[in-house]
């Protein structure tokens, strides 16, 4: 289940001439992947709160509010990276020598080297689909 995130609008450029620049609104993304919306109270608007619920989080956030780049999705929470899979990947190594001795083979160093670099790749892959998750689909990397 994904985690409890908040973030800010940061709008440098005011499009719609309404909410003016800065940050103009606070948010929560949810477990379940929608998003709540607050836009804070201040000039030039000057208007009671308003609060916009949206599915897809960030994206859909992005998406709606975001007038193509002209306001930035500022994420204030930004979770813990999963720890690599060293335990999996030591157990296949050792499994791997094992065999190799058992059977009498040698091991060979072109090979051992490319079997480690595969070990390494799956061991950090929990690592990098989190970052890609954080980042997300744009490639926009939080503030």
């Amino acid at each position: 289940m994904a985690e409890i995130r908040r973030f800010r609008l940061h709008r440098v450029e005011d499009v719609s001439g309404v909410s003016g620049t800065g940050v103009v609104a606070e948010g929560v993304v949810f477990s379940d992947d929608w998003a709540v919306t607050h836009w804070l109270d201040r000039p030039p608007m000057h208007e009671p709160t308003m609060t916009t619920w949206l599915n897809r989080g960030h994206d859909g956030i992005r998406k709606v509010h975001g007038h193509n780049g002209a306001t930035r999705v500022e994420w204030l929470d930004i979770p813990m990276p999963p720890a690599p899979d060293y335990s999996s990947a030591w157990t296949e190594l050792r499994g791997y020598v094992e065999e190799a001795v058992r059977d009498g083979k040698g091991i060979d160093a072109a090979d051992m080297l490319a079997y480690l670099d595969e070990l390494k790749r799956r061991a950090f892959a929990p690592g990098r689909d989190w970052i890609a998750k954080i980042i997300g689909p744009t490639g926009e990397t939080p503030q």
